[in-house]
């Protein structure tokens, strides 16, 4: 292609020709800094750009076609006009069959309504030239985008063939060099106006170039630098540039910063309030939401009725009331919640039609619910998941082709079961899975090597084999099970690393142990028991911190080394199990959501030690709200002590909501309780 002339073609619909008109002309008067591309004092010129309409032509034209075959690259506007424009489609079926798609760079405009993706903003012709999950280089110059400045810098590193990164730490010393000489200049001038107008111009002059490497900085941050060190782990790096950009917002009046600048600085707080709770550092996560929240609330109270900022500002709202409800701030995590719920029901008012904006009351809804069950409240729990589940089968059913709305609508199939349990309800908690399985099954084999819903389906098999195994369906149980473990063996075999999977595969062999118990096989159950020690200890071994002691994996494991004690006539050995069980408890409070089933297992330590009078202490007083597992220990605890109409009535009550498990039916017919 020695004989191309032109820097690139821009296809663009004459309706955006204004910002063809801004780019064209930056592009062909942009000198990069020095040492950056080609030694050409201009050298992203000539750029093609076609003024003539083509509206009452036949064909594209000889002129056209020979300017699409000496250009470089193809820049695509794309906006709703260029997605309907017959000819932009012909200009880029023509420069694909000469070039190919990894010569066009495209400039986003706006997005199909209910659509977010960079792959469904281009033009029919352009999409279908790449593969499913691929896309071409973007520059986002939608609402919320790169902005003007990040957006052209993406194109002109392109069209030079130089690093973004690179391009632009030259670019903004560039900057700094010409401020500095500006007011070199301005200097000698203010000598002679007086020494004060020399201080207010240098003030100025030194807030503007700082003003402008933050800008720099958070633009590089959100785009480029995020997905170069997200997938490496580099959050710390990612922490250090936030901080260091955000300091240069902590010193101006917000009154004093135009919308761009606003809604910058709100997207660097959320990102950086992300990172640190990836990282752990739940206090720093939460200044850094709760700025993001004043920041965006501003920004959103400037523009009531721009549903884009409104939105921004219910994402902020939603990760501070997430971050209290792990630092155990319940109030203020629940009052964070309904506000939450409140601002995206004021979305779908703004735009009825929105997927994406109907989707996020029902996200609300469920995140409610969880709140609430976690604090025991199940009815209220029951009702804001049933809300959830109304919406997501609205979406699911305004748009059948869609993924995500079926994948949520299974999580809240989920979590209903989950309440139901909570609840007592045996049978509704076991239909509530079966629909969550039907819906994921249903997805994975639309799409069977996606290993992530395959391990989301694996998963749920281990809830319907718990749900099951409560109805007394042993059988069905050790199914399920079985199922689920071949599957999360295939999955960690191709990832051994994989520390979510190993945690499920360690869970499989955990529930394998309770379904083999019930049914009698000591072989097995001993057998799937030293299987699942190993696996915790790799977990241990790849994150000593978080796997030190887990009350669901580490705890549970103690409880079935006590129940083989107990069957093997060794009290001691059981004893032993439950002081371990106590001791790893001893002043801890717990991560969020694990007070029940810490509660559950010193229950079962206590009556495992003859403690039954503390068994007793400890659940009597949750009667109202603990699940049907931890009322069968305190019908236990109340047995031994003599409690008979007490015990009775909650075994009764197990029994009529049809609770089966073997252990529970054997103790409820050996006592004469039932």
């Amino acid at each position: 292609m020695g004989d191309l002339n032109y820097k690139a073609f821009i296809s663009y619909s004459h309706g955006d020709g204004k910002l063809v008109d801004w780019l064209h002309k930056r592009l062909e008067a942009y000198r990069p800094p020095r040492g950056v591309g080609p030694a050409d004092a201009r050298p992203l010129r000539p750029i093609f750009r076609d003024r003539a309409e083509l509206s009452a032509a036949a064909d594209l034209g000889g002129a056209i076609r020979e300017a699409l075959d000496r250009s470089e690259h193809l820049i695509v506007v794309c906006s709703e006009a260029s997605r309907r424009s017959k000819w932009v489609g012909e200009e880029i079926r023509h420069f694909l069959s000469t070039h190919g798609p990894q010569r066009v760079i495209c400039v986003l405009v706006d997005a199909p309504e209910g659509a977010g993706e960079v792959i469904d903003c281009l033009p029919p012709v352009l999409r279908e030239a790449f593969p499913p999950g691929g896309e071409p280089l973007a520059a986002d110059l939608r609402p919320g985008g790169d902005g003007r400045r990040l957006a052209f810098l993406k194109v002109a590193a392109t069209l030079l063939g130089v690093r973004l990164d690179n391009l632009i730490q030259r670019d903004a010393r560039r900057r700094s060099r010409w401020m500095a000489a500006t007011t070199a200049g301005a200097v000698g001038v203010a000598v002679v106006t007086g020494a004060l107008a020399v201080v207010a111009f240098d003030a100025r002059r030194e807030a503007e170039a700082q003003r402008a490497e933050a800008e720099d900085l958070v633009a590089y941050m959100l785009g480029d630098l995020r997905k170069k060190l997200e997938p490496v782990g580099r959050l710390d790096v990612l922490d250090g540039v936030g901080a260091r950009a955000l300091a240069h917002y902590a010193h101006i009046d917000a009154r004093d910063l135009d919308d761009e600048d606003l809604s910058q600085q709100a997207k660097a707080q959320t990102l950086l309030g992300e990172i640190r709770d990836k990282r752990g550092d739940l206090k720093g996560a939460r200044q850094a939401f709760s700025q993001a929240a004043l920041t965006s609330e501003a920004l959103s109270n400037r523009n009531p009725q721009d549903g884009k900022r409104l939105y921004d500002h219910a994402q902020n709202v939603f990760w501070l009331a997430y971050v209290d409800w792990r630092l155990a701030r319940t109030a203020d995590a629940e009052a964070g919640f309904r506000r939450y719920g409140e601002l995206a029901e004021r979305l779908t008012k703004l735009d009825p039609g929105n997927i994406d904006w109907r989707m996020e009351v029902a996200y609300a809804r469920s995140n409610l619910g969880t709140l609430l069950l976690d604090e025991g409240r199940s009815r209220d729990a029951l009702e804001a998941f049933e809300g959830a589940q109304t919406r997501f089968e609205a979406v699911v059913k305004a748009s059948p082709d869609a993924i995500q709305p079926v994948k949520d609508l299974a999580d809240s199939h989920a979590w209903l079961s989950d309440t139901h349990y909570r609840l007592g309800e045996m049978r509704y908690a076991y239909e509530q899975r079966v629909k969550a399985q039907a819906l994921m099954s249903g997805l994975l084999k639309k799409d069977p090597e996606n290993r992530p819903m395959a391990a989301k389906l694996y998963a749920g098999q281990l809830g319907l084999a718990r749900r099951a195994l409560d109805l007394g369906r042993v059988d069905e149980a050790r199914r399920l099970v079985d199922g689920a473990r071949r599957g999360f063996r295939e999955l960690t075999a191709l990832d051994p690393e994989n520390a979510t999977w190993l945690d499920y595969a360690a869970n499989v062999e955990l529930d394998a142990f309770d379904v083999a118990f019930a049914a009698g096989d000591l072989t097995t159950a001993r057998a799937v028991h030293a299987e699942a020690t190993r696996r915790i200890e790799r977990l241990r071994a790849l994150n000593p911190e978080v796997y030190a002691w887990m009350s669901r994996l580490s705890g549970k494991l103690r409880v079935q080394a006590i129940r083989l004690a107990e069957v093997d006539g060794k009290p001691e050995a059981a004893r032993a199990a439950a002081r371990e069980i106590e001791q790893s408890l001893a002043g801890r409070t717990g991560k969020k959501g694990d007070a029940e089933l810490e509660a559950w297992l010193l229950g079962v330590a206590h009556i495992a030690q003859g403690r039954t009078a503390d068994a007793v202490s400890l659940l009597g007083p949750r009667r109202e709200t603990l699940s049907p597992e931890a009322l069968y220990v305190l019908a236990r605890a109340l047995h031994s002590q003599g409690r008979i109409s007490e015990a009775s009535a909650i075994v009764n009550k197990l029994r009529l909501h049809g609770y089966a498990r073997p252990d529970f039916v054997a103790f409820s017919r050996d006592s004469s309780l039932g």
